[in-house]
């Protein structure tokens, strides 16, 4: 049980755009989720989780910011609606799994546009020495 929500957070090895876009698609994947906001310029999202038997629901903020041209870090901190009111204070744990959740979906994301991407490299008509190029990119963007 937390005291008040929770926070957590991962690095991604993608791009921040992709790692955006990912985290927009995950999110209604996520049971009882939806976006409220979202904010690619700041980076920002706001979604809300609905009442469960567990909570009031909670409002969950997320922020993507680029480490590197390669790496990008989800923040999210999942709070009760409620606060310390109607039984806010404690969340039975809703908060955890609602923070493990969407980033458990957005790897998800990643790794299906990751193999897509992966996939479709060869099926393009194309020379060896642009194979080799697309090769090398991949290689720079460590996805090989």
């Amino acid at each position: 049980m937390a005291l008040l929500g929770h926070e957590g957070g991962v690095e991604f090895p993608y791009p921040r755009d992709d790692v955006f876009d990912a985290l927009l698609e995950a999110i209604p994947t996520v049971s009882g989720m939806k976006v409220r906001t979202a904010d690619k310029l700041s980076g920002t999202v706001s979604a809300r989780a609905r009442v469960s038997l567990a909570s009031w629901g909670e409002n969950i903020t997320m922020s993507v910011v680029a480490i590197s041209s390669m790496l990008t870090r989800i923040d999210i901190v999942s709070r009760p609606k409620t606060g310390l009111f109607l039984g806010g204070a404690f969340d039975l744990g809703k908060n955890v799994r609602n923070v493990d959740r969407v980033l458990e979906a957005v790897a998800l994301v990643l790794d299906r546009d990751a193999g897509a991407r992966h996939v479709s490299l060869w099926a393009e008509d194309s020379t060896a020495a642009e194979r080799i190029e697309k090769l090398k990119e991949l290689g720079d963007k460590g996805l090989t």
